[in-house]
């Protein structure tokens, strides 16, 4: 049976040569350092992996609040005698703050912290933890960027954006609503199958039955039914989501209108005569995931240039000779531009 350490106890695993080198083990595994502050005398001490988290060397600076804040990201500060208030109450000092160290690079650091009292109730000293969360902050802010594209993507595209489970039940469909005016509810599941013009249901289900087998891209044209009863033909291509034990996770699909296109017949000449908006771009650098940097890159034109162009939804009123080279890097990238009699210019992956 285990017995708990007493306090006493604790602390003598950090006391003497053994106990500095544990604690110097543990700040560097979980990336930490270690903080006290006197309440009555307003003095601080930092371990060694403080000094790190800051990215100072221990002992080359006077531990206080002063000394953190600046190196604190300015807005992160706190406002002037703020800290002082929190000290005289004894209150939590739990944040997340940015830290710039004195070579340059940012860090996001959590403190956690513990205020001890004396008998009469009266804050007398508080303990914390700093902890490293640079890369956790990194990975949100990346899932966050990642989240905004494709939320722009499912607007820019004027598709609809559905996924399915393993088994290829749909879930979910985007843009539903936007663009039908409808509860996309009575579709999922199995029942997607009724959208399907009754020519085209056979083939429709044979394509996704065997892509849904043998976890491979499915791709099909075909017709929906409209609100209004009438059909319009649609292009669906979805891709499996897989796990790293080779298992479907979920299906991603993209269903764009291709009606247009389907039943006029444009010219070469009359395509490569249309302009592209600015709509278009956006539409067409999220399909290929391009940032503006990089799409500045294949066509060689500058990202101030993109920027202006994709600040209108309508194409330019004077001749712009960059949106040749932008229109050339993003059909080579593998998407197609579409400027139909009718409705507004589109675009889709080839």
């Amino acid at each position: 049976m285990a017995i708990p350490l007493t306090m006493e106890g604790q602390m003598l695993l950090f006391e003497g040569e053994s106990g500095a080198e544990t604690l110097r083990f543990l700040e560097e595994k979980a990336c930490a350092g270690i903080w006290s502050l006197d309440f009555t005398t307003r003095k601080m001490a930092w371990s060694d992996g403080f000094y790190e988290l800051l990215g100072v060397k221990p002992g080359s600076v006077e531990p206080s609040y002063a000394a953190i804040a600046g190196l604190m990201h300015p807005d992160d500060r706190r406002s002037a005698g703020e800290f002082d208030r929190i000290v005289s109450e004894g209150l939590p000092l739990d944040r997340e703050l940015r830290i710039i160290q004195p070579n340059g690079k940012l860090r996001w650091l959590a403190n956690r912290s513990e205020v001890h009292l004396d008998k009469t109730g009266t804050p007398v000293r508080a303990f914390g933890i700093l902890i490293d969360v640079t890369q956790q902050r990194e990975i949100a802010l990346a899932k966050d960027a990642a989240d905004s594209r494709f939320r722009a993507l499912v607007v820019a595209t004027n598709a609809f954006v559905w996924t399915a489970d393993a088994d290829g039940n749909l879930l979910d469909i985007r843009n539903w609503r936007e663009l039908r005016g409808e509860n996309p509810a009575p579709f999922l599941g199995t029942n997607w199958i009724n959208l399907i013009h009754p020519d085209d249901r056979e083939r429709t289900l044979q394509a996704w039955t065997e892509a849904v087998e043998s976890k491979r891209d499915y791709s099909i044209e075909h017709q929906f039914v409209q609100p209004d009863g009438s059909y319009r033909w649609m292009l669906s291509r979805a891709a499996p989501i897989m796990l790293e034990t080779g298992a479907v996770r979920e299906w991603v699909g993209l269903s764009s209108d291709i009606h247009d296109s389907k039943v006029w017949s444009a010219t070469t000449t009359d395509v490569e005569q249309s302009v592209l908006t600015g709509a278009q771009i956006r539409a067409a650098r999220g399909i290929v995931n391009w940032s503006v940097r990089e799409l500045s890159e294949a066509a060689r034109v500058s990202s101030s240039t993109i920027r202006r162009l994709e600040e209108s939804n309508e194409a330019p009123t004077s001749t712009e000779e960059s949106l040749g080279p932008i229109r050339t890097a993003l059909e080579g990238a593998g998407v197609e531009f579409l400027f139909p009699p009718t409705g507004k210019p589109g675009v889709r992956p080839k």
